[in-house]
């Protein structure tokens, strides 16, 4: 399964199976048509990820007090220079507290499909001029500080992320409670370590019983589903290649949609595409 795929060849087989079923023998060529959907669809939607990734934009400054970012969900804000000068963040304004020097983020309500975040500076503004305003941030589909109980003894001392928006895409990390990071490695984990694959997270012997905060990027469900009945679509089509119509046994007559991207593809998809130029 290559790192961009959107959907998992095991789901493209179960959608596939139906009454006929469906073996082995074509696994290259679905994982083939996996991963070239998977780029047809992020070309789609305008996107260059939808897991979790740091970003860096040069925006023009207009003068104002609000700008907004194009990528989103937008999980946090890493920098941000104006005319080259370092702004910090302000915390939430409370009635009788205004906002200080600096900037907020338009939080994300953590469910997809999200929208544009609005930026706000306050004390100052994106001051008129070329690229002068530079933003680091980090955007993606994200779960962050899900709350799991390692199992306890004696085992196994492994937790599956919950993954309620989507399939389980990548690894943002595992917290203790009080906030001390674990260390990920690919091995057999010691105490304050922990492996994952494909959303199972295994910790050691030593942390079982442990309360800890797990953080990770998905696929949204619209999405991985569009991508699996996408790839189904085009596994089908090499039985009927260029075939708008077929009569079965002189009597019943089946259509076939020969855009390049089906209508009930694109219905899943619209809600997620980029609505800002790159």
């Amino acid at each position: 399964m290559a790192a961009s795929d959107l959907a998992a060849l095991s789901d493209v087989k179960a959608w596939l199976s139906g009454s006929s079923g469906i073996g082995s023998s074509d696994d290259a060529l679905l994982a083939r048509l996996i991963t070239d959907v998977s780029g047809a669809i992020m070309a789609y939607l305008g996107r260059p990820s939808l897991t979790p990734r740091s970003f860096v934009e040069r925006l023009d400054g207009d003068g104002k007090t609000r700008l907004f970012l194009r990528r989103y969900p937008v999980l946090a804000i890493n920098s941000l220079l104006i005319d080259s000068q370092a702004v910090t963040a302000v915390p939430v304004p409370t009635a009788g507290s205004p906002c200080d020097n600096g900037y907020l983020l338009e939080p994300w309500d953590g469910l997809p499909p999200g929208r544009l975040q609005a930026l706000d500076v306050f004390g100052t503004c994106f001051h008129h001029g070329r690229q002068n305003v530079v933003v680091g941030y980090t955007a993606g589909y994200a779960v962050t500080a899900e709350s799991a109980t390692v199992p306890a003894a004696p085992g196994p001392y492994s937790v599956t992320a919950a993954v309620p928006f989507g399939p389980w895409a990548s690894d943002s990390g595992v917290t203790y409670a009080n906030g001390l990071a674990l260390t990920p490695l690919a091995g057999n984990p010691s105490a304050g370590q922990y492996a994952v694959a494909s959303g199972v997270y295994t910790f050691a012997a030593a942390d079982a019983g442990a309360n800890v905060l797990l953080s990770y990027g998905f696929i949204p469900a619209a999405i991985n589903n569009a991508c699996i009945e996408w790839v189904a679509e085009r596994y089908r089509y090499r039985t009927r290649i260029g075939q708008s119509a077929q009569t079965v046994a002189g009597q019943q007559t089946a259509s076939y949609s020969l855009k390049d991207v089906p209508d009930f593809i694109r219905a899943s998809l619209d809600p997620y595409r980029s609505v800002v130029g790159v």
